[in-house]
């Protein structure tokens, strides 16, 4: 197999930070904590997030708790604004709101666009089809109050960090095993990059699925619709997927992306070379313009879709 190739600044990087972070064995709190807390503590060696932005946290009745970001500065029309409701990435079972702030904080103000993210549930013991419910409650309590948000509830998008990315449809990422036979061909991702890798190497997504008992043929087509191929798929709305070379994951954005253009949906994605799963939380300052500038542009094409 040849070597994995690293973007220049990763490797330069790389000298510095030593061995990569990497997810400890066992399904255990401090497993979670490990991880929320390490996701808390990388962007803060970043520069500071925007300042034209603000938030309030509230609880949805019956929901989630959700923090609600809006731009100081929106427009110069009166035109309600385009709503993003956020779901944070950490395989179901860790991240939270302060994980993902920075990340919706440079959404709201550079798409000029209300965020709300969603703290849904995320644990190994909570059943996986509760906190995908309960993500829904906050996207139905989002469109009834988009109006009162200043938001347009006709312009909806729906983003998810990492490899789950769901939209409203429950689209999360496959066992490889349960890939649709007509694109198991494109799934390499998980031997190519089958090593040592920071955050999430191959063998951390194969425990999740047996954690989760969510291994073939436990493959849920309401949860996992691109096992079925374009027939499952059917009526998506347009779909921007942003995936990393590096990444074990990589190609459960492929897959979805062939499948969903087979299905005849519009679907657009960009791949970055050379840099690993969630690269943007660490300090690497031209990779991190290019997510933003690629995340943004993300939305605008989903919005001109």
């Amino acid at each position: 197999m040849a070597p994995i190739y690293w973007d220049p600044e990763w490797v330069e990087f790389a000298k510095i930070m030593g061995p990569p972070p990497t997810i400890p064995e066992g399904e255990t709190e401090e497993k979670r904590h490990m991880v929320n807390g390490l996701l808390e503590h990388l962007p803060k060696l970043l520069p500071p997030p925007p300042g034209d932005v603000t938030t309030k946290d509230l609880t949805i009745p019956s929901g989630p708790s959700i923090r609600i970001y809006t731009p100081t500065n929106p427009s110069t029309t009166n035109k309600p604004l385009p709503l993003i409701l956020f779901a944070h990435g950490g395989g179901f079972i860790a991240v939270n709101l302060n994980t993902e702030d920075r990340n919706c904080r440079i959404l709201c103000s550079r798409s000029k666009a209300v965020a709300i993210s969603v703290d849904y549930r995320c644990d190994y013991h909570v059943p996986l089809q509760d906190e995908i419910e309960e993500w829904r409650t906050a996207f139905l309590w989002s469109r009834s109050n988009a109006p009162s948000l200043g938001a347009d509830p006709d312009h909806i998008l729906l983003p998810r960090e990492e490899r789950e990315r769901p939209n409203m449809h429950n689209t999360l990422a496959l066992h490889p095993d349960a890939t649709a036979p007509a694109y198991k061909h494109l799934m390499t991702s998980y031997s190519d990059n089958d090593g040592p890798l920071p955050f999430v190497a191959a063998k951390d997504t194969f425990r999740l699925y047996e954690f989760r008992n969510l291994e073939p043929p436990n493959t849920d087509l309401a949860l996992f619709p691109t096992a079925g191929g374009p027939d499952a798929v059917k009526g998506f709305p347009p779909t921007w997927i942003l995936t990393s070379g590096n990444d074990a994951s990589r190609d459960d954005g492929k897959v979805l992306e062939i499948v969903l253009r087979d299905a005849g949906v519009r679907v657009k994605r960009e791949n970055v070379e050379g840099l690993a799963h969630s690269f943007w939380v660490f300090n690497l300052p031209k990779a991190n313009e290019r997510f933003r500038n690629l995340m943004v542009e993300g939305v605008g094409w989903v919005l001109g879709a």
